[in-house]
């Protein structure tokens, strides 16, 4: 006859082990870093295109249009401010 045995196992403890230390990553050279924006520029300028004609008329309709409401809220502020003092 054939016994059964049943196999305990002790639960094992976890293995403690020591955090790893992790170097902080080096920040690169001033001389990179500018290397790197300067190429980023010369990018930009490669993709850049002269407006045409109408497209520059109409930034520039935009533009005057969002100066002149920048401008009046700012005078009617000053107006508000001179009326309370």
């Amino acid at each position: 006859m054939e016994e059964n045995k049943e196999i305990v196992e002790k639960p094992k403890e976890p293995v403690k082990q020591e955090p790893v230390r992790q170097e902080k990553p080096r920040k690169p050279g001033i001389f990179s870093r500018l290397k790197d924006k300067l190429l980023q520029y010369r990018r930009t300028l490669d993709i850049a295109r002269k407006p045409d004609k109408n497209e520059y008329i109409s930034s520039l309709k935009i533009i005057t249009i969002g100066m002149a409401i920048v401008g009046a809220i700012g005078f009617v502020i000053f107006l508000l401010f001179r009326m309370i003092t």
